[in-house]
This record gives C-alpha cells, structure tokens and sequence, in this order.
C-alpha cells in the first residue's frame, strides 16, 4: 500500500506544479506594444531642472515598470513599488555640476522624504557634463498619487505631478 501511495504522490506533484507555473504565467501582465509604452511614460512621467541637471521622474507601477524595465527586473521592481511610492530617475547633466541626490515628495502639505537608490552614478558627488544618472526615489511609504504631489530637490528644481483621468484610469487596469 506504501508502494501505491508514493507512486501516485510522484504522479500528482508534478501535475500540480505544472497548474500552478500556469496559473503564475497568467497573472503576468500582457506584453505592451512600443505604443502603449510610449503612452504609460508620456501619462506618469515628468521633467524638471534639478541641481543643474535635467531630470526625468517617472512614477512607477505595473504599466511603467512593464515599459521600462526587462522581464528579469519587473518582479523585483513591482515589489518595491507594492510597498511604497517609487519613481524611476534618469538625465544627464549638459555641464559639469554638483548633484545633492536628496528629494523630498509634498503632498497636501505633508513631506515624504526620498531614500534614494543608485543605479547609475544617482549618488551625490560631482557629475561630468553628459554622465547618464539613473536611479529611484522610493519615499518610506505609499502616497495617494491619485491627488497632486510635487517632487523637490532639496537644493533646488521641483515637478508637480497631477494625474490625468487616463493615467488614473491606467492605475485601475
């Protein structure tokens, strides 16, 4: 009977792994044509002189981190954007400067300081003309990115974000 038993748990585990890789692969969010990646940018990104340096912020969730990131990166990234708000930083300065790599995020009057995450020279330092920075601003928790807030450099520059019904409308799909 032991025989029996083991026999039919060897044929029913891989069954069963197989229904769960396939229920996996179909929470998988659908691949984005170049269009609608060019969309999700354009709806949650936004521009702005920051330390002498202009900076494009773009606040990610699935619809950006699907346009921005390769297959491997988006599990990792949509995880940190579950927990708290994240944006995604990236320019490159058109003369040397000195970048403070410190952002604060208001909102209705309230300040959400920014831990910032290096991914490419987005530390503070000296930055030579044309050295590409990227990194993310991960504020300590999650904002209503629904209402107004505006992203400071904590020397100067700042960018408001205001979502557009469509972009609201992405969040929601």
């Amino acid at each position: 009977m032991d025989t029996k038993r083991f026999l039919a748990i060897l044929l029913i585990c891989p069954l069963l792994a197989t229904m769960i890789m396939a229920q996996d692969a179909n929470q998988a969010e659908p691949v984005m044509s170049n269009a609608q990646k060019s969309e999700a940018i354009k709806e949650f990104g936004r521009s702005a002189e920051v330390d002498g340096i202009k900076l494009n912020f773009i606040l990610l969730n699935n619809k950006t981190i699907a346009a921005l990131f390769s297959e491997k990166n988006q599990y990792a990234m949509r995880a940190r954007a579950n927990v708290a708000t994240t944006f995604f930083v990236q320019g490159a300065p058109s003369t040397d400067v000195y970048f403070n790599a410190k952002f604060v995020v208001e909102q209705e009057g309230k300040e959400f300081a920014g831990e910032i995450i290096n991914m490419k020279n987005f530390h503070a330092g000296n930055v030579f003309r044309g050295t590409q920075l990227e990194g993310l601003i991960q504020l300590g928790e999650k904002i209503d990115v629904t209402r107004p807030f505006v992203i400071k450099g904590v020397r100067d520059g700042s960018v408001e974000f205001k979502l557009s019904p469509a972009a609201i409308k992405l969040l929601a799909n």
